[in-house]
């Protein structure tokens, strides 16, 4: 496979036996720092789980406590898994990997914020920036003009205005919730760091990858199924977690809630399946249109 790109080709980075896929540079430092990112995120919710329902006293957001401790490995399960496949040339695990670790990153924002101030501090850090750093060589490191050619018959415009959206209505939830909490000192400590994860992490990817996508910029589709994992990650990260405070009688959420976390995790998957199988939807219709008589008609 070649990549277009500034007037010249070069040729994509082969991973895994006999694959190829849209790589400008080895995926050796994304593996590395994604280990370290998981690492520590497992050590940090092992240590949170183990120190007993005390240690998040102070909190009353659902992803600062023993909940999202346990819910967040889900997302550490997903990045390993996406970086075995992508190494055996897989490059649908390639767009999923970095979503995942988007999520690790954002999660780990409100126990920075809003976790109690100890030494497990330090693995939160370590957690984010080894995430930061692997997300990084990843975007920086996949060639968005291959990628663009290979979803060319993907609904880009549709799937980019349904991720606008979704950002668009998740601020305006934000800011209902704010505009509430003004003059409440007790609710604003205790949500800050949810807030701030919000506020400058989850939500404006959502606008920006839709606004990308919609435009059909190469960057739009190297990010959009990533986007959209980490929206469904939100929802169904926030449920198990919430589900798991109710159980142990931890931070209490109210059913409602969980169900329209729920729901939009899954809308945002399906819409997520919906744009990775349409290039193997397009190849199956290329085939079906060569098959000897398509053209007239013959069975």
């Amino acid at each position: 496979m070649m990549a277009r790109a500034h007037g010249h080709s070069r040729p994509s980075a082969a991973v895994g036996p006999g694959s190829t896929l849209p790589l400008v540079h080895g995926l050796g430092p994304a593996t590395v720092a994604s280990a370290v990112a998981a690492a520590a995120v497992v050590l940090a919710s092992a240590m949170g789980l183990a120190a007993g329902s005390d240690r998040y006293l102070q909190s009353q957001s659902v992803l600062v406590s023993q909940g999202a401790d346990a819910a967040n490995l889900i997302a550490v399960l997903l990045v390993l898994v996406a970086l075995w496949l992508a190494h055996r040339g897989s490059i649908n695990a390639l767009l999923l990997w970095p979503g995942a670790l988007f999520y690790m990153a954002y999660a780990d924002v409100p126990y920075l914020i809003g976790a109690p101030f100890t030494p497990l501090l330090f693995v939160d850090v370590v957690a984010f920036l080894a995430a930061a750093y692997a997300l990084a060589s990843l975007a920086t490191g996949t060639d968005g003009t291959v990628l663009a050619e290979r979803f060319a018959h993907a609904p880009a415009k549709a799937v980019g205005t349904i991720l606008t959206v979704i950002g668009v209505l998740a601020y305006a939830g934000l800011v209902s919730t704010a505009v509430g909490a003004f003059g409440n000192s007790a609710t604003e400590e205790a949500w800050r760091g949810h807030w701030v994860a919000d506020w400058i992490l989850g939500t404006p990817v959502l606008i920006m990858g839709g606004v990308l996508l919609w435009a059909k910029r190469p960057f739009g589709y190297t990010a959009a199924p990533g986007v959209l994992l980490v929206s469904a990650l939100g929802g169904v990260i926030f449920a198990v977690a919430a589900v798991a405070d109710n159980l142990s009688g931890g931070i209490r959420t109210d059913p409602a809630v969980v169900v329209v976390h729920l729901i939009i995790g899954a809308a945002s998957a399906a819409v997520m399946i919906w744009f990775l199988i349409a290039p193997t939807r397009a190849e199956r219709g290329q085939r079906l249109r060569l098959r000897p008589g398509a053209a007239s008609g013959a069975a």
